[in-house]
């Protein structure tokens, strides 16, 4: 139980803003295969200069773990409302790859590669792929779990240098090159639950942006294969959105 409990903490640092669509697995170093199945429902309230709404989301994934390696893949859709409209449609494809690099007693480097697919309508996807590789790592001391990312998220095609996002996207804005960072605490408080916080962001390099920071607090509890988490986030900085709910629950095959 403590293994699946370390991975799946230290996977929710590993992707920023997106952190929703892996956070259910990690690669770890016990022996042995594993299939996790996981659905996240997700509810946010978001104001820019220009909209203003709520959105919700339903975020199905597939994780398989080996060893020190993962792969993993996820799809979304969402319910928008911006200015009293309304819209319904798929959110962005994402798939990728992470491995355990080094480990010790008490903690383990990384790193992770994932690819995004423009699956998504107008202000419910970038638009455009992405590929953002990152590395992780993580310490426990025992009951506390400290972890770690930092990574790099790309726009691909030539295409992308002409895409002016504007205002947009609105259910998961990331900038067409940035650098992408997450940290995170949790105390297990018995070893069924734990509670923590996190905070991620995203930084604009080499292109024109806006810089964002997340912060959140996370509870998570699980009895044999089935695991639940659920997190009240906030946008601090670059309006990613005002206030978000994540609720998530995963089952491990």
């Amino acid at each position: 139980m403590r293994v699946r409990w370390l991975s799946l903490i230290a996977a929710a640092t590993s992707l920023g803003s997106r952190d929703v669509r892996a956070e259910h697995v990690h690669a770890d170093t016990s022996s042995g295969s594993q299939l996790s199945a996981a659905v996240a429902l997700v509810v946010a309230q978001y104001e820019t200069l220009v909209y203003g709404g709520v959105y919700e989301g339903a975020i199905p994934s597939l994780a398989w773990v080996r060893g020190r390696f993962a792969v993993m893949a996820s799809a979304a859709v969402y319910r928008l409302e911006e200015n009293g409209r309304t819209r319904t449609g798929l959110g962005d494809t994402m798939a990728g790859v992470s491995g355990v690099a080094a480990t010790t007693l008490r903690g383990a480097i990384g790193g992770m590669v994932m690819a995004m697919a423009p699956t998504g309508e107008k202000f419910l996807g970038m638009g455009h792929p992405m590929v953002m590789p990152s590395v992780f790592a993580r310490y426990h001391a025992h009951p506390m779990l400290l972890a770690g990312a930092l990574g790099f998220a790309r726009a691909l095609g030539g295409e992308a240098e002409h895409h002016d996002h504007g205002a947009w996207p609105l259910v998961a804005p990331m900038n067409m090159s940035e650098l992408t960072w997450s940290a995170s605490g949790d105390l297990m408080v018995n070893p069924s639950i734990m509670v923590g916080g996190r905070a991620s962001g995203g930084v604009p390099i080499g292109a024109a942006g806006a810089t964002r920071v997340i912060g959140g607090l996370r509870i998570a509890w699980g009895q044999g294969r089935l695991s639940t988490a659920a997190e009240v986030q906030t946008g601090l900085v670059g309006d990613p959105f005002l206030v978000r709910g994540v609720l998530e629950t995963s089952m491990t095959f």
